[in-house]
């Protein structure tokens, strides 16, 4: 009796579990993401993107219309930001450090140009990951995309033009997917900077540059399949290693295709070279670095010994 009576109660108990699991997941499935507009000449709508994000909630959809927008925007909740167009909807940073701030993990910015700021888009922290940044456009911004302390985003069919300085930089940052992106006449087109491991860097096309690819202090990244050419230096590795650098195109680099300062171990084939100047160059010794007030120091010390002689006299 007390067997059966065993088997009942764990019945009913599994019948509970799988009811409720599939009475939340239909709730969930069945709440709609709301949406919000912006631009345009619809009733309600928005006139600024960061008023619209206010007033969202997490899942919900932001629709902006072409337009030119003049506003540093914070994005605080997993939403979806889409532009109607992204030659047409453009997102001017004011005088900040920024013109877009993310806040939150899973967010999608799709549609968009974003110029003119001193960093087109800034991602910093370890509870910010998972977002998807595609189909946009990032041109004469100082840094167009930088991601500090951030895992597992993807970055995809965007433009990255004539930005000053940097196309997208990574410090500290795991595991994210840069893919399909065109970079044309940036300074620096990508630079995975300290402790920045396991990313990859697969079917982009870069052009015009002084450096295409920098991997800095950084471990077990995968750079293949890109088109690589047109510019001084192609790949550069400084005190890296386990980096698989396979199946690129590397051309036409007026300086060298692969350069390497102190970084053992890492493959660097098969890759095409084609009219480099150099297609690869290793350098044992580590690269010259100067600690800020080199000069200063210096100066100091040369002075107090100076002074220490006098007195001794």
């Amino acid at each position: 009796m007390f067997r059966k009576l065993k088997y009942i109660v764990i019945f009913f108990f599994l019948i509970f579990t799988i009811f409720n699991f599939y009475n939340s997941y239909f709730v969930v499935r069945a709440k709609a993401s709301d949406f919000f507009y912006v631009g345009g000449k619809g009733i309600g709508n928005y006139t600024f993107i960061q008023n619209a994000i206010n007033n969202s909630n997490e899942g919900d959809i932001i629709k902006v219309y072409n337009g030119n927008y003049t506003e540093n925007i914070v994005i605080n909740k997993s939403i979806c930001l889409l532009g109607e167009d992204k030659n047409n909807v453009t997102i001017y940073g004011e005088n900040g450090l920024y013109s877009v701030l993310i806040k939150s993990p899973n967010i999608t910015i799709s549609g968009f140009t974003i110029k003119k700021s001193n960093v087109g888009l800034l991602i910093s922290g370890s509870d910010y990951n998972s977002c998807n940044i595609t189909n946009n456009i990032f041109t004469k911004n100082y840094e167009a995309i930088r991601i500090i302390n951030s895992s597992e985003n993807n970055i995809s069919k965007n433009i990255i033009k004539q930005n000053l300085h940097l196309g997208i930089v990574l410090y500290d940052s795991n595991f994210n997917f840069i893919y399909n992106n065109t970079f044309i006449e940036n300074n620096k087109v990508v630079y995975l900077g300290r402790w920045s491991n396991y990313n990859i860097i697969f079917h982009n096309n870069l052009t015009y540059y002084n450096y295409g690819i920098h991997i800095d202090y950084s471990f077990n990244n995968q750079i293949t399949r890109n088109l690589i050419k047109n510019g001084d230096f192609g790949i550069q590795l400084t005190s890296s290693k386990n980096n698989n650098i396979t199946n690129n195109y590397i051309g036409n680099n007026n300086q060298i295709g692969i350069f390497t300062s102190s970084s053992d171990e890492n493959m660097i084939y098969p890759n095409i070279f084609i009219n480099n100047n150099q297609d690869v160059s290793k350098k044992t010794r580590p690269p010259d670095i100067k600690t800020p007030g080199f000069e200063f120091i210096l100066v100091f010390i040369a002075i107090f010994f100076i002074t220490l002689v006098k007195k001794n006299r």
